[in-house]
């Protein structure tokens, strides 16, 4: 059984990481052909850029696909506490008050069930498909990364948690208004904590 839903998983995370490779390497040949421009279009483009570059964009739609690690989590056959592995989708939308500040709904939903254990109880909790909605404050570091702290409530047919967020992004290809980052978030959501690492495509407008 055990071995079941961990090739369940990692076909789930196979799926997740081909989808945005195919996303970077379409970014990435796109890339290459404006190279084969003329020196006149380049320069021309070049232009335009600067033009688009003088309108600041103060929102952004992004998608998110990862994975989370629960450090607390339980063995489904044995009950043992063991560190489980889940496959999350989601979306945020952020609106930018300045070139530095601004304020973000970050959304997603862990696509399995599994079991945690309680810190202050001797109980166990169970959690399917369990969607986290948090509002919180991203803050430009440098030009490409950004940190975001904020907070919600982690939602599923057993309990509703509270949870604090904790993420990073920086972005590692960019094309226009497009973007592909690497993020790496923390939440608490009162009896546990979950690290994710996933990829965000996101478009500015």
């Amino acid at each position: 059984m055990k071995k079941i839903h961990f090739l369940k998983a990692l076909k789930k995370s196979c799926f997740i990481f081909f989808v945005f490779t195919m996303i970077a390497v379409g970014v990435n040949a796109q890339e290459t052909e404006n190279g084969n421009q003329s020196e006149e279009e380049l320069e021309f483009n070049a232009e335009e850029a600067f033009e688009e570059s003088e309108e600041f964009k103060r929102n952004k739609l992004a998608l998110f696909l990862g994975y989370s690690w629960i450090p607390q989590g339980e063995d489904e056959d044995t009950g043992e506490k063991e560190t489980i592995f889940v496959p999350s989708i989601g979306f945020s939308y952020e609106y930018w008050f300045t070139e530095k500040w601004g304020i973000g709904t970050y959304n997603d939903i862990e696509i399995v069930k599994y079991k945690v254990e309680k810190d202050d109880e001797n109980a166990e909790l169970e959690r399917e498909n369990a969607l986290s909605l948090a509002v919180g404050a991203v803050y430009e570091i440098l030009p490409k990364w950004t940190a975001i702290a904020g907070g919600g409530l982690d939602i599923d047919k057993n309990e509703t948690l509270p949870i604090l967020h904790l993420a990073t992004e920086y972005v590692i290809l960019e094309k226009d208004s497009k973007e592909l980052s690497i993020s790496f978030s923390y939440n608490n959501k009162k009896y546990y904590d979950t690290f994710s690492i996933g990829l965000v495509y996101g478009k500015k407008f």
